[in-house]
């Protein structure tokens, strides 16, 4: 029954199939541009898969205020801050990772057809339709399996290098495999150094990883399988030599690659051009001295012409590597700019990677200011495209960045300098994640310090928070400019930018944003002083809410904002500007000033004066007991500022003159305290702290005791 059915069902699915290779077949263009019947249609361009969206995304332009494309473009998934764009790359790389787990540790689900009727054998026939190799479960090698020489080239020219050491065991080691194979194999255990590479699929983990600099040592290793092999084999071949120096000079074991580079010429055996790059690249490790190390360079520049090897542009890169790591001075640059006239009459035009280094040599952290980034410029702009040739070319742009914003100090020149990365499709050269953040650091921190106010602006909305996220001292430098530029509402707005960034607990940042708002406040719109004062507010909530939650959690190493009296003393400043009584900034204040009375700031006000205005404007509009903490928090403190605040509030909440005031606080306080307001009294104990160093009832028995000495003596 179940054949019955299934044969005609595949004679209509290999009619269809036919139809439509006839049909394809007819649609085909000519490729030649002459026919029979005098048309001559043009000749078929190949297209990619993706040429036509490639087209359609030239027409509108890029859009820098999108979300990265491995993000959600959805408004409340978008990441906005460093520790989130992390967090979210990350996890989604993580889930591609249990994906390839499961597809190695179950690989006999992806390589059994499991829709197969019952009762029919399962094919051995791969699921995917076409079968990605990519995708498919890696061969799994252990001491029990057979393998060919077939296995061992999979495994080299996928890079599987553990995988290709057991095969190559399994096959009886050196004995067991072909000449060329073994070379093979040589090539690649020499380039990575008998160690696994890291996968290609896990860019994000590389990219937000913690970037080291390279290590410049001797990290070869000695003995292992790449020398037994190079020593087993006879008669060696200009392959081999070639491998193992370029190994060795690879990871810095140079005397080994020169002496076996001295072998290969004493026997006749030429050498490649990568040979002769590689022993550029190391030669600082055998020589001491700038003079011998440049001697030593310029013999193998020579010997290479005395060969007949023609140099590349790598050659060139290599020898400005090397003068690069040998320090500076005129000496090394004139060197430099020899060597690259030279090449330039050979017609090697040095890439980024040559650039990098010169830039290196040139522009030192403490070095005198020298302007070659400008010459460098001007050649680049004229290619039409930047394409990377070395691994250090994605080096050019963020240290030509940093040139300009640590040594020549000059917006124009980053401008030019972001336009060529902008260009084409040079971005690409920008780097990982953590290059792309540093690039972008420099960018705004020279653009804050020597950039136009507006342009300053619009590079902020273009970059902040989609493509950049600023660090802590890059917002240091965009609130010290938008304090100069007196952009209130800007200012404002940082706060919640804090917030989101995850930087709203650096009380440094948050200081700063206070001391900027009051320095600025008196000049902005009512509407802009609103929202100055509402950020104040909200500052101080936070601090709040972030002890709340950490006295309800109990942490031991408590990371709440703990703002000192300056701070405190600005959001005084800020949220009294309130006519109104019944506003609920008036409510902050007194919560400020009651931590200040607490000790919970440290640190005094830098500015008592304006805790004074601020006692009057309280008691001006009814808040006595307001004005009563901010004069008593003066007399504590000792400030001059005490004794004309207490008179000038005692004459407001008491609406008489400041003669009649003056008049009254020369009473004793125990004849005062049944006549005036808890909150005057305590505007009158102020008084008497701030003039006599200790509180009304202290000075008041102090003063009678020193009378009734001063009668008793005169009485004998």
């Amino acid at each position: 029954m179940y054949t019955n059915v299934i044969i005609p069902r595949q004679w209509s699915r290999l009619a269809c199939f036919c139809r439509s290779v006839s049909t394809i077949e007819g649609q085909k263009l000519p490729q030649t541009s002459v026919s029979n019947d005098g048309i001559s249609p043009p000749p078929r361009i190949p297209r990619g898969p993706t040429d036509i969206l490639q087209a359609l995304s030239a027409t509108v332009g890029p859009d820098p205020t999108a979300a990265h494309y491995k993000y959600h473009d959805d408004p409340y998934l978008i990441p906005l801050s460093n520790f989130r764009k992390r967090a979210y790359a990350l996890a989604a790389e993580a889930g591609r990772k249990a994906a390839v787990w499961i597809r190695d540790e179950h690989s006999d689900l992806f390589t059994m057809r499991e829709w197969d009727p019952p009762g029919k054998m399962k094919t051995p026939y791969i699921n995917a339709a076409p079968e990605i190799e990519a995708f498919s479960p890696k061969p799994i090698y252990n001491d029990e399996s057979k393998v060919t020489e077939e296995d061992l080239k999979y495994t080299i020219q996928n890079c599987l290098l553990e995988d290709s050491i057991k095969v190559f065991q399994l096959l009886g080691g050196v004995e067991g495999v072909n000449d060329d194979l073994k070379i093979a194999f040589l090539q690649l255990l020499c380039f990575y150094n008998e160690k696994e590479p890291d996968s290609d699929e896990w860019l994000e983990e590389r990219w937000f990883a913690a970037s080291t600099r390279e290590r410049q040592a001797a990290t070869w290793r000695l003995g292992g399988l790449a020398d037994k092999i190079f020593s087993s084999m006879e008669p060696k071949t200009p392959e081999t030599y070639c491998a193992i120096i370029q190994g060795m000079a690879k990871y810095f074991q140079a005397e080994r690659a020169h002496m076996l580079a001295e072998e290969a010429k004493e026997k006749g055996i030429p050498l490649s051009t990568g040979v002769y790059n590689s022993l550029l690249g190391c030669i600082g490790f055998l020589k001491e001295g700038t003079a011998l190390r440049i001697d030593a360079l310029k013999g193998l520049l020579l010997e290479m012409n005395e060969q007949g090897i023609s140099p590349n542009e790598e050659t060139l890169t290599a020898c400005l590597r090397s003068i690069s790591a040998w320090g500076g001075g005129k000496v090394l640059q004139q060197c430099a700019l020899q060597i690259l006239a030279e090449f330039r009459q050979l017609g090697i035009e040095p890439g980024l990677s040559a650039y990098y280094y010169l830039l290196c040599l040139f522009c030192k952290e403490r070095g005198p200011r020298v302007d070659i980034l400008s010459t460098i410029l001007n050649d680049l702009e004229k290619r039409d495209n930047l394409n990377p040739t070395e691994a250090t070319d994605t080096n050019f742009f963020i240290t030509a960045m940093s040139v300009c914003s640590d040594h020549l100090q000059d917006i124009n020149m980053a401008e030019r300098v972001h336009a060529l990365l902008m260009k084409g499709n040079n971005y690409k050269l920008v780097g990982d994640a953590y290059k792309e953040s540093i690039y972008y650091r420099h960018y705004v921190t020279v653009a804050c310090r020597h950039a136009p106010f507006e342009r300053t602006l619009q590079l902020l909305d273009t970059l902040v928070p989609n493509v950049y996220v600023p660090e802590p001292s890059v917002m240091e430098e965009i609130i010290k400019t938008l304090e100069v530029g007196g952009a209130g509402d800007r200012l404002a707005q940082s706060w919640s930018q804090l917030v989101v960034f995850g930087h709203a607990k650096r009380v440094r940042l948050v200081e700063q944003i206070l001391a900027a708002m009051c320095s600025c406040y008196q000049y902005q719109d009512e509407e802009v002083k609103a929202k100055m004062r509402a950020a104040a507010i909200d500052i101080l909530k936070y601090g709040q809410t972030a002890e709340e939650l950490e006295e309800a959690k109990d942490l031991r190493a408590p990371t709440n904002l703990k703002l000192s009296a300056s701070a405190l003393s600005n959001i005084i400043e800020l949220c009294s500007d309130e006519a109104e009584a019944a506003a609920p900034a008036w409510e902050t204040v007194s919560e400020a000033l009651q931590r200040l009375r607490r000790g919970e700031a440290a640190g005094v006000p830098h500015n008592p004066q304006a805790l004074a205005q601020v006692a009057s404007k309280a008691a001006t509009i009814g808040k006595q007991g307001i004005a009563s903490m901010a004069v008593g928090y003066l007399a504590e403190c000792g400030f001059e500022e005490a004794l004309t605040a207490s008179v000038s509030t005692l004459a407001v909440m008491l609406n008489r003159s400041t003669e009649e005031v003056q008049a009254l606080l020369q009473e004793p306080p125990t004849e005062l305290a049944p006549k005036l307001h808890p909150s005057a009294l305590a505007v009158v104990e102020a008084y008497q702290l701030a003039k006599t160093g200790a509180p009304a009832r202290d000075a008041e028995s102090s003063t009678s005791s020193d009378s009734d000495s001063e009668t008793s003596s005169y009485d004998e």
